[in-house]
């Protein structure tokens, strides 16, 4: 079909809502999310009565063979892998006008959220990178290489668990083909791009390991091992900057830990630990070692500004003579590309517009508290004496209206913190706060942390039981 008629169509399906491309026997709930390559909705599947995700590519994709088998390969992938921490995948259609992805509905929030307020507490932190690791690891028995492993594709559930989810840069390790796009680019997010594949090595599990372990840094820290101003700088500031040990800016920060995150940095792939090895080195660090909260002195001004987390297709950087001129059937090819490009712009702008004309609000409503839900680490919540420590997260769910919350924690010993602000984004739609317990000496406590949220309104939510004695 000619680029122009693609267009045509695709213009034509930015008008189209979500309940007339969802599959029949499916009731649509909301959108979950939306960018240049599709959007998700949230579905209730009618006769099983349970919520599932639905992606779907912008029609005008169905005319790029590439990224329609890059949505083939993520349904593929899931579908072939089995494990608590990984997205589901229910089933895979492609129609004449349409390409679905429907898959396990994840109640939680992106950890790239949770991340923007700062670091994680230990707990809550080593508790997310166990299940990714767990999740690559079986990803990698199963010969498959995620390449994309960041903050933004990773799922906090409010019991503080998580689940990897897209799978669709992933590499086939048995098909290598796969792995480069038609014009020989790499796919990936600079801020996590491993050195090696961004001069031309294949990935590998290693891979993987090192956006793992950029990903574990930033977790514990709440800065990014390598910053720089644009795109390219940062993929070259993997090859010449040097990382710096957390705990020479986070006061407290465990020197062993920082050891633990350099090594899954090392620029030499044999050397790197994959990402179970390090978090099994993070978790033989006692909890009691950790910070309560990480204050960090300022970044080096030389860095730059971070570069956005943004998954971009990343060109090898070779040395080499400018390109020849493009014979004339490349240059229709790539007026082609241009035409397509241009469509999905307007496309996306399109669906834009009519979502703000027509499924606005009139008028912005306040913000509301949905629910509240309290995580404990460690669990189970058991410890001895003669000293042990106890984290709890409060994960609020809002409406997603921008204001401010007010939180207060009862500890398992009675006593109350003090008042906490926390202000909450225009389409935030899931905050949390922390409490850290430390208890001491031969008297045994029982006890549950209540999180209290006091404004806009007034919801508690409880612990499990904690237990400590002699």
């Amino acid at each position: 079909m000619p680029p122009a008629a693609g267009c045509a169509d695709a213009l034509l399906a930015a008008t189209m809502t979500a309940v007339q491309w969802l599959p029949r026997g499916y009731t649509y709930i909301r959108e979950l999310g939306a960018g240049a390559f599709g959007e998700v909705a949230l579905a209730r599947h009618d006769a099983l009565d349970r919520f599932v995700a639905v992606k779907r590519i912008h029609r005008a994709m169905l005319y790029d063979d590439e990224a329609l088998q890059r949505f083939r390969r993520e349904g593929l992938v899931l579908a072939g892998l089995h494990h608590s921490a990984v997205v589901r995948v229910y089933d895979f259609k492609i129609m004449t006008d349409n390409a679905l992805l429907i898959m396990e509905f994840v109640p939680g929030q992106p950890l790239s959220d949770l991340v923007e307020a700062g670091a994680l507490a230990a707990g809550a932190a080593l508790t997310v990178l166990g299940d990714v690791a767990g999740a690559l690891a079986a990803a990698a028995a199963a010969g498959v290489i995620h390449r994309d492993v960041k903050p933004g594709n990773v799922f906090v559930l409010p019991q503080g668990r998580a689940k990897l989810g897209d799978f669709g840069l992933a590499r086939v390790v048995a098909d290598p083909s796969v792995f480069r796009t038609t014009d020989g680019q790499a796919g990936g997010t600079p801020a996590y791009f491993p050195p090696e594949v961004s001069q031309g090595a294949d990935p590998d599990e290693r891979s993987d390991a090192y956006s793992f372990a950029v990903m574990a840094y930033e977790v514990l820290t709440g800065r990014q091992p390598f910053v720089a101003d644009g795109a390219m700088a940062t993929i070259a500031a993997h090859w010449h900057q040097h990382a710096r040990a957390p705990h020479e800016f986070i006061a407290g920060f465990p020197p062993a830990a920082s050891a633990a995150l350099l090594a899954g940095l090392d620029r030499e792939p044999a050397r790197r630990p994959l990402p179970v090895a390090l978090i099994t080195s993070l978790t033989a660090i006692p909890m009691s070692e950790w910070p309560d909260t990480v204050t960090q002195s300022p970044a080096p001004a030389a860095g730059g500004m971070p570069a956005a987390a943004t998954t971009r297709r990343v060109p090898v950087l070779t040395p080499g003579p400018p390109p020849p001129a493009l014979p004339a059937a490349s240059r229709a090819r790539h007026r082609r590309r241009l035409i397509l490009a241009i469509c999905t712009v307007v496309v996306i702008v399109t669906a834009a517009v009519l979502s703000k004309l027509l499924l606005a609000p009139r008028s912005k409503a306040a913000l509301d508290v949905r629910s509240v839900s309290v995580v404990t680490h460690p669990d189970p919540p058991q410890a001895r004496c003669p000293s042990a420590q106890f984290d709890f997260v409060a994960v609020i769910a809002t409406n997603g209206s921008a204001g401010e919350l007010q939180v207060q924690w009862t500890r398992p010993d009675g006593r109350q913190s003090t008042v906490q602000t926390i202000s909450v984004r225009s389409g935030q739609r899931s905050v949390s706060t922390g409490l850290r317990f430390t208890v001491s000496g031969p008297d045994p406590l029982r006890g549950v942390a209540v999180a209290h949220v006091l404004a806009p309104a007034k919801l508690d939510a409880s612990s499990v039981r904690i237990a400590y004695g002699c």
